[in-house]
């Protein structure tokens, strides 16, 4: 991380975030849906800026890949899109024009449960319980959110999802309706996959020595010590939303969200694309 902060300051960059391959940026409440707009409504005295986490409630236990599986929308429309992409080239600020054939579709991962920072303490405390069903924590995992920094001179990493400066305390602000939307255990085979990682016994005690959250603790144990089918239950159980009504209960009062990001899928691999120097 050290490496991406003197890359970003070569090539000019404003803003620094680190984010895992299972997650995305939800600039929320930002004009056209943009983290650039986000970052550019931040006051100029603000070091860092924190994006509250949400994390995905999947809906079923068959998912395969939550970011590229898909479902069909109601009506399917055919259309051409440009997509323009800021890039650099040599130096130079340039565009990169991307025409294609596409379908529009709605990605199959769309629950979310909201981080506390954005809900009511009332309706946080109020439905904790009901909310974490069971589970060690009201989220599986992290639940801190991540933080962009802005380029300056000290600027230094402080895990993996804070950042620190040699010179001074740095001011940070935390923003209202932007997030990290944190895809975790979206597939079944993200269990094994945190076993077949580690060497620890599956104990308690041992453990302890690889995972820092309950939830992973727990997971990794059932998955060294359980049978499929039994780990098949276990992970309906503890965490695929099955129960509609509380979903919906849930949904009400605001605790979980629907948020359906559009993506566009390339039709027949043709595109054509374009580089413009400006």
């Amino acid at each position: 991380m050290e490496m991406a902060i003197v890359m970003a300051r070569d090539v000019g960059m404003d803003w620094i975030i680190h984010l895992d391959t299972d997650e995305l940026l939800y600039p929320g409440g930002a004009a056209e849906y943009s983290v650039r707009r986000s970052l550019a409504e931040v006051p100029r005295d603000a070091d860092m800026v924190i994006f509250p986490n949400y994390e995905s409630s999947v809906e079923r236990h068959n998912i395969k890949d939550p970011f590229s599986e898909v479902r069909r929308l109601a009506k399917k429309r055919r259309c051409l899109a440009i997509l323009c992409l800021p890039i650099r080239v040599a130096g130079r600020s340039s565009t990169l024009y991307s025409e294609l054939n596409v379908l529009v579709w709605s990605l199959r991962v769309s629950m979310f449960k909201k981080n506390y920072d954005h809900l009511h303490k009332d309706t946080y405390f109020g439905m904790n319980k009901e909310a974490t069903r069971g589970n060690p924590n009201y989220f599986l995992t992290y639940g801190n959110g991540k933080s962009a920094a802005r380029i300056q001179d000290h600027l230094c990493p402080n895990g993996a999802l804070r950042w620190h400066n040699y010179a001074k305390s740095p001011n940070e602000i935390k923003l209202e309706e932007a997030a990290v939307l944190h895809y975790t255990y979206t597939k079944f085979s993200d269990l094994t996959f945190r076993r077949d990682r580690c060497g620890c016994k599956p104990t308690i005690e041992d453990v302890k020595r690889c995972f820092m959250l309950d939830f992973d603790r727990a997971a990794f144990i059932i998955a060294s010590t359980a049978s499929e089918e039994e780990m098949r239950r276990w992970y309906n159980e503890r965490v695929v939303w099955n129960d509609k009504q509380l979903n919906l209960k849930l949904l009400r009062k605001g605790m979980l969200t629907r948020i359906y990001t559009p993506i566009v899928r390339n039709n027949a691999g043709a595109q054509k694309l374009i580089v413009t120097s400006q």
